[in-house]
């Protein structure tokens, strides 16, 4: 049996995408406000730079100058995760293809959203104290994978000598690389042929 798929055309100029892009620029503002303040805690040097602007001078912190790139990093991977892979049946109707899409809006936000914060802590979790636990656990249950999972202990202990302000662009571009990897496979893998049997 064959089902017929179209694409969708999505108009980002209609106001519920527009309030879904609103929302992701929101989260990627207090993701990134939340980032640099945890780290602020454990020793990232935050400076404060004057910004001219005519006869007025506005503080700036520096370590925020990278959300305007996750801001549009979010906005870009939604959107496109959207346009690749906002396909519908065939045969429904203009009021279910509009209630489909708009899920598929909501998802994809959220996936982006989520793929960008879980991954942006693995350079903290994979060097804390309980990861390495865990590992050690692993070892003893598991006796054959005793010497890679040491290699692997010996390689991880040392990540926590990295500085701060190594550990926040690391982190950051780790947590893009895996944002436009998840998004680029999800896009590949998701877009349905015009006919599928």
């Amino acid at each position: 049996m064959s089902e017929r798929y179209r694409k969708v055309v999505v108009r980002l100029r209609s106001p519920k995408v527009a309030l879904v892009g609103l929302v992701l620029v929101l989260a990627s503002i207090f993701v990134s406000l939340l980032f640099v303040e945890y780290l602020s805690v454990y020793g990232l040097e935050d400076k404060i730079e004057a910004v001219q602007l005519g006869t007025i001078s506005l503080p700036f912190r520096v370590a925020l100058l990278p959300l305007v790139g996750i801001a549009a990093l979010f906005v870009f991977a939604w959107i496109y995760l959207v346009q690749e892979t906002a396909h519908v049946r065939a045969t429904p109707g203009p009021q279910k293809e509009e209630s489909l899409v708009s899920i598929k809006i909501v998802k994809c936000a959220a996936l982006v959203v989520a793929i960008f914060t879980s991954s942006l802590f693995i350079p903290y979790l994979v060097s804390s104290a309980l990861f390495l636990q865990f590992l050690a656990g692993v070892t003893s249950v598991l006796g054959f994978l005793e010497p890679p999972i040491r290699s692997a202990i010996s390689t991880l202990s040392s990540l926590p000598t990295l500085n701060e302000n190594l550990k926040y662009p690391l982190s950051l571009n780790l947590a893009a690389l895996a944002v436009v990897a998840v998004v680029l496979f999800l896009a590949r893998r998701r877009r349905p042929s015009l006919r599928r049997r």
